[in-house]
């Protein structure tokens, strides 16, 4: 009859103008209000804003940061313009998804710290000037503070990590930390032809940033795989170091981007790493 039709007209006119509704509320325009009104007018019909989301863009820079450090044997072999590119593209992901400041203190998140990683770059985070090659990343200070006996003099170390002043060459090589959040501990272990190298010590959150760790090394242990795996243990040289300097703390480094896949870090003597779950995520 009439009656029904009326209302099954209307039913569906107003199932029309709520899906019409619900599908402009999903593009982005200047005024929803106004999309709506031309929308139903006659007017422009409202355009679907492509534009890629943060999460998406912070992927596209995680591959190209893979690619940029490929090929560079661990960033020793890296020129001005590869190590500035990869300096802007680390900017870029550093400013759009900075670890939360419970990274630490949390242990729901700090387990994302957890485990093997494998350093894939390492490179000076100066380049040279400031204008030619900025770098928004700069290291919290504080009074008042033990951290401040730390050095941060700049070493300008590509292809390398730095322990205690302890320089080893990690140019094609597996370069493997290890982190145990439960415990405090950390370590370094690269392989070298003759056998292995490990550095291993404790660290400790930071008392001027949250997303920082203080590390005292403690052990280090050289592995000759052609002498049937001898091991000496030099951890004595720490110690002296510790007695020298008047502190245990060997140096820190700050964790700036964090996800299931890639971890970036900044040290205290000015190097930038690169480091990655995957071994092979990246061409040495």
């Amino acid at each position: 009859n009439q009656p029904t039709s009326i209302a099954l007209k209307y039913m569906r006119n107003m199932h029309f103008y709520a899906s019409t509704f619900a599908l402009i509320s999903t593009f982005q325009s200047a005024s929803s209000l106004n999309v709506i009104q031309n929308f139903f007018k006659g007017g422009a019909k409202p355009a679907i804003n492509l534009a890629i989301s943060p999460i998406s863009k912070v992927d596209a820079w995680k591959a190209e940061l893979l690619s940029a450090v490929s090929n560079t044997e661990n960033g020793k072999s890296a020129t001005l313009e590869q190590q500035a590119q990869v300096l802007k593209i680390v900017g870029d992901i550093e400013e759009a998804c900075p670890p939360p400041e419970t990274l630490l203190s949390d242990p729901d998140v700090a387990c994302k710290l957890d485990g093997c990683w494998y350093l894939q770059y390492t490179s000076p985070s100066e380049l040279g000037s400031e204008d030619q090659f900025p770098d928004a990343w700069k290291p919290a200070t504080k009074d008042d503070t033990s951290e401040n006996k730390i050095t941060t003099k700049r070493v300008g170390l590509s292809g390398g990590v730095n322990a205690n002043g302890i320089n080893v060459d990690t140019s094609n090589r597996v370069t493997t930390q290890i982190i145990d959040v439960k415990n405090s501990q950390v370590a370094n272990e690269v392989g070298l032809d003759f056998g292995k190298v490990r550095v291993a010590g404790s660290f400790r959150m930071s008392d001027v940033s949250p997303r920082r760790v203080v590390v005292a090394f403690n052990e280090l242990k050289i592995t000759l795989d052609r002498l049937g795996g001898l091991e000496f243990n030099l951890g004595f040289i720490f110690a002296a170091l510790a007695l020298a300097r008047g502190t245990s703390d060997s140096g820190w480094l700050e964790t700036t981007y964090l996800d299931d896949d890639v971890r970036i870090g900044r040290g205290n003597k000015g190097t930038l790493f690169v480091l990655t779950k995957d071994p092979d995520a990246v061409q040495p």
